[in-house]
């Protein structure tokens, strides 16, 4: 069986998600032909940004021109489904492969699936896109019910990458965060001890605010660091903390709805696999049903409540240590080997 993964086209985050799409199926005996586009996609991001800085492109027509850039780069996507006689296609993320091409796909009579790893954050724009796919699967379940095509998935870990490992000693710290520097995330940690890495922390967030420039992708990926880094972050520290977020959007402000999400995402998983102690706010009910008793968890937006823990699991050793191994047996199932069979029985 072939099965053509298509990647998210991001530099960071998703790919990730990518990676493990790729190990799961291979783990389930699929031969993956991999289409990496991300390449092509950021050369013509980039010959868009060029002839708009040079005059060659007016300002209200850059996005009709990105639009058409990312539609070329997309293009060998049938090509290679064609020539290698793929079973299915697999895209993961969707925000970028122009959904187009899953239509020429299906014609041709292939099934083509999309992990969509943004709901709710992005339902709308989700909404739009799903209807071109034969599959459509979510990261959150409550979505489900919101694509007339949808399935839920899961996020997991990547058995090739996310094992325990010898602590980095430069990254031994107390307590430690990776992820976007979101205002609700700044707000929480802002005197708490924990050492942050990722994007966005070194942004002026209310200048950010009503921003609509065509450099401000590249602002806000400034500062993100790769997931073997991550997870050298996470083994190391004692305490991994795993914040949720609520922000759509920086230059918005705007947030979900409350209660409009349940489901963790994937540092929840990568976390403990990859050894570590995982501190995580309790506002996903999904915590619970997957980690039991082994949950360590505080109030989510509650920073007496954040301290209140730190403090106790950073002065507890043994407890924390055995609450590491509890959590990583509970996670050790959660695994894209079978995430990935879900799709296959899903799909084929």
């Amino acid at each position: 069986m072939k099965v053509l993964v298509v990647h998210p086209g991001h530099d960071h985050s998703t790919c990730d998600v990518y990676d493990g799409m790729c190990e799961g199926l291979r783990l389930s005996g699929v031969d993956v032909i991999p289409f990496d586009w991300q390449r092509p996609l950021r050369l013509m991001n980039t010959l868009t940004l060029g002839a708009q800085a040079g005059g060659f492109v007016l300002p209200d027509k850059a996005d009709q021109l990105q639009g058409f850039g990312t539609w070329l780069a997309a293009a060998d996507s049938i090509a290679v489904a064609l020539d290698e006689g793929v079973d299915a296609v697999m895209v993961i993320n969707g925000l970028l492969f122009p959904p187009d091409r899953a239509t020429v796909l299906r014609k041709l009579g292939i099934p083509v699936a999309c992990y969509g790893t943004e709901a709710p954050y992005f339902l709308s724009i989700e909404q739009q896109i799903a209807p071109y796919y034969s599959h459509w699967f979510t990261n959150e379940r409550l979505c489900v019910r919101d694509f007339s095509n949808g399935h839920y998935l899961p996020h997991a870990y990547n058995p090739a990458k996310h094992q325990p490992a010898p602590k980095d000693a430069d990254k031994q710290v107390d307590a430690v965060f990776i992820g976007g520097g979101f205002p609700e995330r700044q707000d929480l940690l802002l005197g708490q001890g924990v050492t942050t890495r990722g994007t966005l922390w070194h942004l002026d967030m209310e200048a950010e605010r009503g921003a609509d420039d065509n450099q401000r992708n590249t602002r806000y990926s400034e500062g993100a660091i790769g997931n073997d880094e991550t997870s050298a972050w996470h083994r190391s520290a004692k305490v991994a903390l795993n914040l949720h977020r609520r922000m759509t959007q920086v230059e918005t402000g705007g947030q979900i709805p409350p209660g409009s999400a349940e489901s963790l995402g994937p540092r929840a998983y990568e976390i403990p696999a990859v050894g570590g102690f995982e501190l995580i706010d309790d506002e996903r009910p999904e915590v619970f049903e997957v980690f039991g008793d082994s949950a360590a968890t505080f109030r989510a937006w509650d920073r007496a409540d954040l301290r209140r823990a730190l403090d106790y699991w950073l002065t507890h050793d043994d407890a924390r240590e055995a609450q590491q191994r509890a959590q990583a047996q509970a996670i050790a199932p959660h695994h894209w080997g079978n995430r990935a069979r879900i799709v296959l029985e899903t799909i084929l």
